[in-house]
């Protein structure tokens, strides 16, 4: 992608946890920059005020700086030019087109219901049962359509629970592709590169919605309208297992997500805009948004600000998979309270 430097997360080493979450927000404003430009830096300014209140209202970190950087970050990525960061823009399995209009979105019917986290995880690792992850995709991949929206549901939220999980892996082909999205068509020979390496890249991640998203885009440009279906029946019914953990509203009824990426998927699938973002303890995101126009009429004074997710599985599952970084914040933590001139009484 064009003025971006790919950055691998695996070779970042560790940071304090309350550096860590600092350089979140800060991430967070260049996702923002990146999917929505205009006014971007009036959001930049606010959410590093954020980053800046949420560092200094926690424990304060050492004042001899450890050189060491986050590895918890949200690699989204997307363009200002043609966005095919969705081009399925309804949960709808029964669409003939990745291009459904807004005006549709009221329609859609999805059975919202809060996750049982717990039994999605025992049920997915337990051969015996239907839900059992490696069935799941098997499924999945041969694009089976007798799924069913729970085996769906079951299927995206349990593979934070497969030993292959990581919220914070990138797949080393995903970049290439990037150089493509800001066109607004594409020779035979850049579709041909953009299939290969989309493909790829779900090898290595089968959720990458913006992947996917973009494939059905150039499958129906080349006319490959059976294969587009295929990734665009795939895309929709991910996107409704989403849509069906809440509503976004609050936190109670916050969407659960295994990849950041998906978060502003999700808003613009629901007709919005990202305008900004921020973290809230113990475990939510919350992207503030603004309503695209037919969004804005469509819904009147129905219209919502932003949206939540919930993200504390990820982090924990994350926190799970990097005891190293665990141990790190902990060790920091204790010398904070060692060094913090604010814990010393007054004499």
């Amino acid at each position: 992608m064009t003025g971006l430097t790919h950055i691998s997360t695996s070779s970042l080493p560790q940071a304090p946890r309350a550096r860590r979450l600092g350089l979140r927000a800060l991430l967070l404003v260049l996702l923002l920059a990146l999917i929505a430009p205009c006014g971007v830096d009036a959001a930049r300014k606010r959410t590093k005020a954020k980053a800046k209140t949420t560092t200094t209202t926690r424990k304060k970190t050492r004042k001899k700086s450890s050189g060491k950087t986050s590895k918890r970050r949200s690699p989204v990525r997307t363009t200002g030019g043609a966005n095919w960061a969705l081009t399925a823009a309804d949960v709808n399995p029964d669409s003939k087109s990745p291009e459904v209009k807004p005006a549709k979105s009221s329609k859609r019917q999805v059975n919202v219901e809060r996750p049982d986290l717990e039994a999605i995880r025992q049920a997915t690792l337990d051969p015996k049962s239907k839900m059992y992850f490696p069935k799941l995709m098997k499924k999945f991949n041969l694009n089976d359509t007798t799924m069913t929206a729970e085996e769906f549901r079951h299927l995206y939220l349990g593979y934070m629970f497969q030993e292959d999980y990581d919220p914070y892996r990138e797949s080393p082909y995903s970049s290439i592709t990037e150089q493509y999205r800001n066109k607004t068509s594409h020779t035979k020979e850049e579709i041909d590169t953009i299939r290969k390496y989309a493909e790829l890249t779900m090898r290595d991640n089968p959720f990458d919605l913006r992947q996917m998203s973009f494939l059905v885009h150039v499958l129906k440009e080349r006319r490959k309208d059976m294969s587009a279906k295929i990734w665009e029946y795939r895309l929709e019914h991910l996107l409704g297992a989403i849509k069906s953990t809440g509503t976004g509203e609050n936190e109670e009824n916050a969407w659960f997500v295994i990849y950041p990426a998906h978060e502003y998927d999700m808003v613009q699938l629901m007709g919005y805009r990202p305008v900004d973002a921020s973290f809230i303890e113990p475990g939510y995101d919350y992207i503030q948004a603004e309503p695209e126009e037919e969004t804005a009429k469509r819904l009147r004074d129905k219209v919502q600000s932003g949206f939540y997710f919930d993200v504390r599985e990820v982090q924990r599952q994350y926190d799970l998979k990097h005891p190293e970084e665990v141990e790190d914040e902990a060790q920091a933590d204790d010398e904070d309270a060692e060094e913090d001139p604010d814990d010393v009484p007054a004499t």
